[in-house]
C-alpha cells in the first residue's frame, strides 16, 4: 500500500508541475482538460503496471558444497499490530465522514431541484431559488436567484457562461475529483488538481463567450462588477471570480499552433519517463555454470582439434573416421563424458 501511494503521488506531482509550468498559460483548454483528467487516471494506474528486465548473473557452483543439516522450524505466534489497526480505523472513520458529506451535498442539490420552480432553457433547466446567489451549475441544472430572473437582471453572457458548463459536462469532472478527494483525503495533491480543473473550466467557458459575443471589454467589465459577490458552491461549476485576473489575461492571449503542438508533444516524454522510472524492474537471474568444466571443455576442443575419431557400426561393420570438429554435439557429449569418467578413475 505504501509503495502504491508513493508511486501514484510522484506521478501526480510530476504531471501537475508540468501542467502549471508548461500548459496552463497556453490557450489550448480542451487539451488541458484532457491532460488533467488523464494524468489523474494514469497516476492511479501506474503502480499496477510492471515491466521486468531480466539480468543474467553467472553462478559458479563448482566449489559449492551441499551440507545436509537438520532443519529446525519455529512456529511464529502472530501478534496484533494495534498501531496498524488504529490507523486503518482512523482512515475508515474520516473517509466515512467525508463520504456522508459528499452524499449530503448531492442530496441538497436534488432537494433544491425538486422544491423550487424550474424553467426550460435550451438544453438545460433553470432552477429559481430564493437565496441571493450568483449563477452556478450542477449537471444540466443552472441555479439562479428567482428575483433576478423575474426582473431580468442577469446578463445574457452569464446565462451563456453557465450553459457552457452544462454542455461540456464540467460537473462530471468535479464529481470525479471530489470522489478521489474523499478516498485519498490524506493526499493534498487532489486539492490542487480540483483548483486546476475548475480554473480550466472557467477558461473554456470564457473562450466560448468571447467567440459568441465578440465583446471582450464588456465581458471583462461584467466579471469585475460581479467579483464582489463571489460565492463558491461545493460540487458546482461556479462563476468563479477569485481567479478573475488569470481569466482576464487569458481572454486576450493567443497561442500559435506550432507552440501548442510542441507543448502537447512535450507531455509524451514526461509520461514515458514516469513509466520507465516507476514501472520498470530489473530482476537478477542466476545461471549455474561449472567454470572448471567449461575450461576443461575449451582446452579439449583445442587439444583434439586435429585428432581423428573412428566410429564403427555394430550391424554392418562400416567404419567412419571423423575429426573432432566434425563431431555432432551428441557425439562430443558422449566422448567428453567418457573422457572425464576415465580421468576420475585415474585420480
Amino acid at each position: 500500500m505504501i509503495t502504491y501511494l508513493l508511486k501514484s503521488s510522484i506521478a501526480l506531482g510530476v504531471f501537475l508541475a508540468f501542467y502549471h509550468l508548461v500548459l496552463e498559460r497556453e490557450k489550448m483548454h480542451q487539451f488541458n482538460r484532457f491532460f488533467l483528467l488523464f494524468s489523474i487516471t494514469l497516476s492511479l494506474v501506474i503502480p499496477y503496471i510492471s515491466f521486468e528486465i531480466v539480468k543474467e548473473i553467472p553462478l559458479d557452483v563448482t566449489n559449492q558444497i551441499a551440507i545436509n543439516q537438520p532443519i529446525h522450524i519455529e512456529t511464529a505466534v502472530e501478534k496484533t499490530d494495534y498501531k496498524l489497526v488504529f490507523l486503518w480505523s482512523l482512515y475508515a472513520f474520516v473517509t466515512l465522514i467525508l463520504a456522508i458529506r459528499f452524499g449530503r451535498n448531492i442530496i441538497n442539490f436534488r432537494s433544491k431541484i425538486k422544491c423550487n420552480p424550474s424553467v426550460d432553457f435550451k438544453n438545460s433547466k433553470l432552477i429559481l431559488v430564493e437565496e441571493k446567489i450568483l449563477p452556478h451549475t450542477f449537471l444540466n441544472y443552472i441555479f439562479i436567484n428567482a428575483d433576478d430572473y423575474n426582473k431580468q437582471n442577469i446578463e445574457a453572457e452569464l446565462y451563456a457562461h453557465e450553459l457552457v458548463h452544462v454542455t461540456q459536462k464540467h460537473t462530471l469532472d468535479i464529481l470525479f475529483v471530489e470522489f478521489l478527494k474523499t478516498v485519498f483525503w490524506f493526499n493534498p495533491i487532489f486539492l490542487f488538481y480540483k483548483k486546476a480543473i475548475q480554473l480550466n473550466h472557467e477558461f473554456l467557458a470564457d473562450q466560448e463567450i468571447v467567440t459568441i459575443y465578440k465583446n471582450v471589454p464588456f465581458y471583462q467589465n461584467l466579471l469585475l462588477e460581479k467579483s464582489s459577490g463571489n460565492q463558491t458552491i461545493y460540487l458546482a461549476s461556479n462563476l468563479n471570480y477569485l481567479v478573475t485576473k488569470k481569466r482576464l489575461i487569458m481572454m486576450k492571449k493567443t497561442t500559435s499552433k506550432n507552440v501548442a503542438f510542441l507543448k502537447k508533444i512535450a507531455a509524451l516524454p514526461i509520461a514515458v519517463g514516469l513509466m520507465f522510472l516507476l514501472c520498470v524492474e530489473t530482476i537478477a537471474q542466476e545461471i549455474k555454470t561449472d567454470v572448471k568444466t567449461e575450461q576443461n571443455v575449451s582446452s579439449l576442443d583445442k587439444y583434439y582439434s586435429k585428432t581423428a575419431f573412428v566410429f564403427k557400426n555394430k550391424n554392418n561393420g562400416i567404419i567412419v573416421k571423423k575429426k573432432y570438429s566434425e563431431l555432432t554435439e551428441q557425439e562430443k557429449k558422449v566422448f567428453l563424458l567418457s573422457h572425464f569418467s576415465r580421468k576420475n578413475l585415474q585420480i
